[in-house]
């Protein structure tokens, strides 16, 4: 199968690992869109433009030709990240972005065939407190403000008029993968965390609750796949699917084998707000970048707004047990077995950015 594929949101944690995965197919074409300036090395044709601006949006896409599919992974997010998840400006916000998408691109693009849309553990109310567990796409929504729903909607909204195209949503949770200026990528934010702490010669804590962190992840690389197999497989056509790596981690647990992956010493738990504590350490960090000639990028392009996702999914302040799982089996019935050990997958990672020169060795 072939055939052109948009990827917004092109330079985010999901938007990479997509273009790399269809980059390897060798026969599709690939339109990658972004706010921001081009900082990936690809063959995909790059539009810069704001999907919140309609009319730039529709001057950008109004010339994009022969599309047979679209994986919308863009998402505008607030500076106080988990406050923006119950505003109702941002559900406004992201669900006109994807309008505006859609509206610049679907009269161009009469052989469109599939439109998958990324939602996350948000769907079941991770962002609210304990959910079901396991979670499955069958369990009824929580209460709005939330522009997954808006969005899905305004989907199935769209094909009910006539359109030619299916859909698809998939939910992962907590992504490892790597992006510059993410608000939630907890992998950049271990290995900066290592590699500061190892500078100022004090030791690596897991800095979460001290009760067990229990959750899944999901690799970006998997969520790619499953992206590309949502694309071509009837059993996937206006379906909804939990994507994770297959297994289960307890972060204190994993935390000790991070610590060895990274080369720094490890200590027992110590509850903390990265959030707060690492405010100022720009400074360790540039000179962590000079002291190991590390592609020199800037302290918050590495991390974002991510020490507040790490204070949230490790569980800072949590009174008891935090734990978020989905079942995959809906995937797995219909086609999908991919799978990775999250251990392995962080060494991977891992050893992938230091041979970058993204963190020290």
């Amino acid at each position: 199968m072939s055939g052109k594929i948009l990827v917004a949101g092109a330079l985010g944690l999901v938007g990479r690992a997509v273009l790399d995965h269809f980059e390897g197919l060798g026969d599709w074409d690939m339109v990658g869109l972004s706010r921001r300036a081009w900082d990936l090395p690809t063959r995909a044709q790059s539009v810069a433009v704001d999907l919140s601006d309609r009319d730039a949006t529709l001057t950008a896409l109004g010339q994009v030709r022969d599309l047979t599919h679209i994986v919308y992974a863009a998402v505008a997010e607030t500076p106080m990240l988990a406050a923006g998840w119950t505003e109702p400006a941002q559900v406004a916000t992201n669900e006109a972005m994807l309008q505006n998408l859609l509206d610049a691109v679907e009269l161009n693009n009469p052989n469109l065939r599939h439109v998958t849309l990324l939602q996350g553990g948000k769907a079941y109310g991770a962002h609210l407190g304990p959910i079901k567990l396991p979670a499955k796409e069958s369990d009824p929504r929580h209460m709005p403000p939330n522009f997954y729903f808006a969005q899905e909607d305004l989907l199935r909204v769209r094909q009910s008029e006539g359109r030619g195209w299916s859909w698809t949503v998939l939910r992962p949770m907590s992504l490892v993968g790597f992006a510059l200026r993410s608000p939630m990528n907890v992998l950049s934010t271990v290995c900066a965390y290592a590699a500061i702490s190892r500078k100022l010669g004090v030791p690596f804590r897991f800095t979460g609750a001290e009760h067990s962190q229990i959750g899944e992840l999901t690799d970006t690389r998997i969520l790619a796949r499953a992206i590309a197999w949502a694309g071509r497989e009837r059993e996937a056509q206006n379906q909804i699917f939990n994507v994770t790596n297959g297994d289960v981690i307890v972060w204190q647990e994993i935390w000790p084998r991070l610590a060895a992956a990274l080369h720094v010493d490890w200590a027992l738990p110590q509850p903390m707000p990265l959030s707060v504590m690492m405010r100022d350490k720009a400074p360790v960090w540039d000179a962590i970048v000079r002291e190991h000639g590390l592609v020199p990028n800037a302290y918050g392009d590495i991390v974002g707004n991510s020490w507040q996702f790490a204070d949230a999914l490790f569980g800072h302040g949590a009174s008891k047990p935090i734990v978020a799982m989905m079942s995959t089996v809906k995937i797995r019935k219909a086609g999908f077995h991919d799978v990775i050990d999250s251990d392995e997958m962080f060494q991977e990672w891992i050893q992938r950015l230091q041979a970058g020169r993204i963190f020290p060795r």
